[in-house]
């Protein structure tokens, strides 16, 4: 991989063109939006957009600015409303896009009826969901989200495993870090199986008598290009061998959560109740923006070659008090201000992007595992943990969409 695909500010706008503004990008959770009025402030790319569900309960993504004079319509990051009013000229959008009015509109004459009809907010032209994370794109033509998606939906499938109600809460609440580093390194960090012990040699000290090894020779767990960019780190054989239940949640003993076992189980059955507590959530990269970080979600907000917000919260299982409780602490140790992981990944970031003012060498190395990876049903694997498959997985997607050979 070229240095300049993370510093170069031409390569950054093709991306906002290219990847954000014609394929798939995550935006917002249905349990987010859950209610007629409900919305969020988000963005694709670079552009400013309105995540609500209007009064009729359909989800849209509308652009947020006036279809006046260009204000930004909606800055509150979220809240519940029947409609957007411009602080500018106090134009009137209705909370499903459509005008609703105009002051001194006689100013406009006979040209007011057009202009009510026309100037409606602007939306996105596709929007899905699956497993209640919902997806835009900005643009009119391309594949289906399920497409998009492909093998990745058994990861969102594994997470919803762990609920009752095959439902999950993202809202406890969004950390927002800004990252002194460019959006792809954000994100391809998450699925690095190399960099554990080194970066986050502190945190592993502390909490490995509670987990598995993470050296890789030591574990039963492989990383896998699943395809169209998305990417993941499995425990899942690791754990079955073992046979425990939450390992992945710091073998914390079931009796401590009666009740949110009892519930699983009731829901699903003892057996498959049993191999949900055992294999956990899932560690997966959705292309281009979503991490599902096991109990943790992360989506990331690209804003300068050299400038990204990451987004994190919890996930929460609906009616788990016992367990939500527990997960909130969980994720603030981790992902908080003065968390373990990511403010170790933010650092790491910021020295990454400082190293890349030096132009030599111009290349970055990504060989690593290559002659053992094994293509399978699932996509490409390496048993090594260590291995670069995820982000040769991420960067081939990439030259495909930045490339225009997709």
């Amino acid at each position: 991989m070229h240095g300049s695909v993370y510093t170069s500010a031409e390569i950054f706008r093709r991306e906002m063109d290219t990847i954000f503004k014609t394929g798939w990008v995550y935006v917002a959770h249905e349990s987010e939006v859950s209610e007629p009025g409900d919305y969020l402030t988000r963005s694709i790319g670079s552009e400013p957009v309105v995540v609500v569900r209007g009064k009729d309960g359909v989800v849209r993504v509308l652009l947020n600015r006036c279809t006046h004079r260009a204000n930004k319509l909606c800055n509150a990051e979220k809240g519940n409303a029947n409609s957007f009013r411009c602080p500018y000229h106090g134009w009137t959008f209705s909370n499903t896009g459509s005008l609703q009015g105009v002051p001194m509109r006689e100013g406009y004459g006979e040209a007011f009826s057009a202009l009510r009809t026309e100037l409606g907010l602007a939306e996105a032209p596709r929007v899905d969901s699956y497993g209640g994370f919902v997806f835009a794109s900005l643009g009119t033509e391309g594949v289906s989200l399920q497409e998009h998606l492909g093998g990745a939906t058994s990861a969102i499938d594994r997470l919803l495993n762990l609920s009752p109600t095959r439902s999950i809460d993202l809202r406890a609440n969004w950390m927002k870090h800004q990252h002194h580093a460019n959006w792809k390194m954000v994100v391809e960090n998450n699925v690095d199986g190399y960099h554990a012990l080194f970066t986050h040699a502190s945190v592993y000290d502390a909490i490995r008598p509670a987990k598995v090894s993470h050296v890789p020779s030591k574990v039963d767990v492989l990383v896998r290009d699943i395809g169209n960019g998305h990417s993941e780190i499995d425990y899942s054989d690791e754990y079955r061998k073992l046979d425990e239940e939450f390992i992945w949640y710091g073998r914390i003993p079931r009796a401590k959560l009666p009740k949110y076992v009892e519930a699983l189980e009731q829901a699903y059955g003892p057996e498959q109740a049993h191999d949900a507590l055992v294999v956990g959530p899932p560690h997966t990269l959705i292309w281009p923006n979503l991490f599902l970080a096991e109990m943790n979600i992360m989506f990331v907000e690209p804003l300068a070659p050299d400038r990204t917000i990451a987004w994190t919260t919890a996930v929460l299982i609906p009616g788990q008090d016992e367990l939500n409780e527990r997960t909130l602490r969980r994720s603030e140790g981790a992902m908080g201000p003065a968390g373990f992981l990511i403010a170790d990944d933010g650092e790491i970031g910021m020295r990454n992007q400082a190293g890349l003012a030096a132009e030599s060498p111009e290349w970055l190395v990504l060989k690593r595992g290559l002659d053992d990876d094994i293509v399978d049903s699932t996509g490409i694997i390496n048993r090594d943990k260590s291995a670069e498959t995820p982000q040769r997985g991420f960067y081939a997607r990439w030259a495909d969409v930045v490339g225009g050979r997709a």
